[in-house]
C-alpha cells in the first residue's frame, strides 16, 4: 500500500506541474545573453548612422548651372530661325541682308516685336530711312512697350530733329528699362547738356563713364558736364 501510495503522490506532483507550467519552453534561461545581443546591435546601428552623418555632410550637393536661354527661343522654330540668321548678318554688318531676312520674319508673324525693333536699327544706323526707322521703332513698342532699344532709337531721331526734350523723354525710359547700358545714359547726359541741365548731365554722364570706363569720350563729356555744373552753381550764387 505504501508504493501505491508514494506512486500517487508522485502523479499528483506532475500532475500539478503540468497545470502550473503547461510550457516548459516558455522559461527563458538565455535571456541575459540576448540582452547582451540587443545591446550590440544598437551600438552598431548607431556607429553606422553616425558614419551616414558624416559622409553626407561632407560630400558637397552638385550644383546645377542654370540653363542659359536665347531670347529667340520664345518664337516658333522656323522664325526663331530668321531671326537668329538675321542677328548674325547685323553683327557682322550685312544690314540688307539682315533687313531681307527680318521682312521675311515680319511676313511670316506681324507681331514679332523684334523684328521690327532690328529693322529701326538698321534703318537708323545707315542713316537712311529714318521715316522707316521711325515707323518700326514705334511698332515695336505698340508691341512691345518694355523695348529699351525701340525707346532709345526713338529719341536719337527726335534728338536729330531738335525736339530735345521728347527725346530725354525717350532716353529716360530706356535708361529706365535697361539703367545699365553705358550708350544709352551717355545719350541721355548729351541731351540734358543741349538745353542746359548740367547736373543732370553730369550725372547721366558719369554712370555712362563708370558702366564703360575704357570710353574716354564718356570721361571728357562727364568732365565738360561736371565744370559746366560748377559754374553754373556758381553764377547762380553771384546773381
Amino acid at each position: 500500500m505504501l508504493e501505491i501510495g508514494i506512486l500517487l503522490l508522485i502523479a499528483a506532483i506532475f500532475i500539478f506541474l503540468a497545470i502550473r507550467f503547461p510550457k516548459t519552453k516558455d522559461f527563458d534561461f538565455k535571456k541575459p545573453h540576448r540582452e547582451n545581443n540587443d545591446q550590440v546591435v544598437l551600438e552598431a546601428q548607431k556607429i553606422l548612422s553616425e558614419r551616414h552623418q558624416k559622409k553626407s555632410v561632407e560630400i558637397p550637393e552638385e550644383k546645377i548651372e542654370p540653363e542659359v536661354s536665347d531670347e529667340l527661343d520664345k518664337y516658333d522654330k522656323e522664325l526663331s530661325g530668321l531671326l537668329k540668321l538675321a542677328r548674325d548678318k547685323i553683327n557682322d554688318g550685312k544690314y540688307s541682308t539682315a533687313e531681307g531676312l527680318l521682312v521675311d520674319a515680319v511676313c511670316k508673324d506681324n507681331r514679332c516685336a523684334w523684328a521690327y525693333e532690328q529693322l529701326g536699327v538698321i534703318y537708323l544706323s545707315i542713316g537712311k530711312n529714318l521715316s522707316d526707322a521711325k515707323e518700326s521703332f514705334q511698332m515695336a513698342i505698340k508691341l512691345n512697350p518694355e523695348s529699351a532699344e525701340s525707346w532709345f532709337g526713338l529719341g536719337k531721331i527726335l534728338f536729330s530733329d531738335g525736339q530735345l526734350n521728347s527725346a530725354i523723354e525717350h532716353f529716360q525710359k530706356a535708361t529706365t528699362i535697361d539703367r545699365n547700358n553705358p550708350e544709352y545714359q551717355a545719350e541721355l547726359g548729351k541731351a540734358y547738356l543741349e538745353i542746359r541741365q548740367f547736373g543732370k548731365a553730369s550725372k547721366a554722364l558719369k554712370r555712362a563713364s563708370s558702366l564703360d570706363i575704357s570710353n574716354q569720350k564718356y570721361k571728357e563729356l562727364a568732365s565738360l558736364a561736371e565744370d559746366k555744373h560748377r559754374e553754373h552753381s556758381r553764377a547762380s550764387k553771384i546773381s
